[in-house]
């Protein structure tokens, strides 16, 4: 009679679908307002990959990309993983970083709430907010015919960037595990503005340099990019670069988990 009154009970506190859903919207409701009250660090993230696309588009190499379509396919590759993937790395790996300098990790594990809601939040929140900075860019790529895509082509290349936002929202998680809060944005740059120059995601690499290039992320995403707008590349097959793309996401994943669970 104990046994089954205690089942009764323990079925009956289980919370239904649509308040697990809710607890869920509320973490990424907090975690979104939390980003955006910080101006100092969205408003770089999401503004300087634009007025950089710009400055190259109709400056630097305009009349270059007017007279090949492949290099205004490429530049605009390259500022767009720039735009996706900055929001998602200093966003996360600040807020992340802070939270643990003030002990909120420790605390949303003693709340009621969904077992790793916090990280889903923050995933969710670095691919919305990379989304939001890429929206421009293809706004002013395609109205002023910077873009020599076909539609499907685009719609193709756009899903695959918003999706390439998630292996640098496991770095950020990463970073913001390792380091305090004031030192994350320092110690991100570190890793991310080498890959970027390192990787040829703004130029090409001389032969001599690139058996360096597939050590960094940003590599495999412009060359997934690439693939999926159906521009190709002569560096690696769409097959090898999913799978950097997957193995650096699931590297980066192990290692905050592990720091988090030993240090919380």
């Amino acid at each position: 009679m104990n046994t089954q009154a205690l089942q009764n009970h323990t079925v009956a506190a289980a919370p239904s679908t649509g308040r697990m859903l809710g607890a869920y919207l509320e973490e990424i409701r907090c975690e979104a307002l939390r980003l955006l009250r910080n101006l100092g660090l969205v408003f770089p993230v999401l503004v300087m990959p634009l007025a950089l696309y710009a400055l190259f588009a109709f400056l630097i190499t305009g009349e270059a990309m007017n007279k090949d379509p492949k290099l205004a396919v490429f530049l605009f590759v390259a500022f767009s993983v720039m735009s996706i993937s900055m929001p998602a790395l200093f966003g996360l790996s600040s807020s992340l970083a802070m939270e643990r300098e003030m002990g909120m990790m420790r605390l949303k594990r003693a709340q009621p709430a969904p077992t790793g809601s916090w990280l889903v939040a923050k995933i969710v929140c670095g691919v919305v907010f990379g989304a939001l900075a890429y929206l421009p860019m293809i706004g002013l790529a395609y109205a002023t015919g910077k873009l020599p895509l076909a539609p499907g082509a685009i719609v193709n290349l756009s899903l695959t960037l918003i999706a390439c936002s998630i292996p640098f929202c496991a770095m950020g998680l990463m970073m913001g595990s390792l380091v305090k809060g004031s030192a994350a944005p320092g110690f991100a740059n570190l890793v991310y503005l080498p890959g970027c120059y390192l990787s040829g995601m703004f130029f090409p690499l001389p032969e001599s340099m690139y058996w360096q290039a597939p050590v960094w992320p940003q590599f495999h995403v412009v060359q997934l990019v690439m693939h999926s707008a159906g521009v190709g590349s002569q560096h690696v097959t769409p097959q090898f670069a999913l799978a950097g793309v997957i193995g650096f996401t699931v590297m980066f994943s192990a290692m905050a988990i592990w720091r988090l669970a030993r240090k919380g």
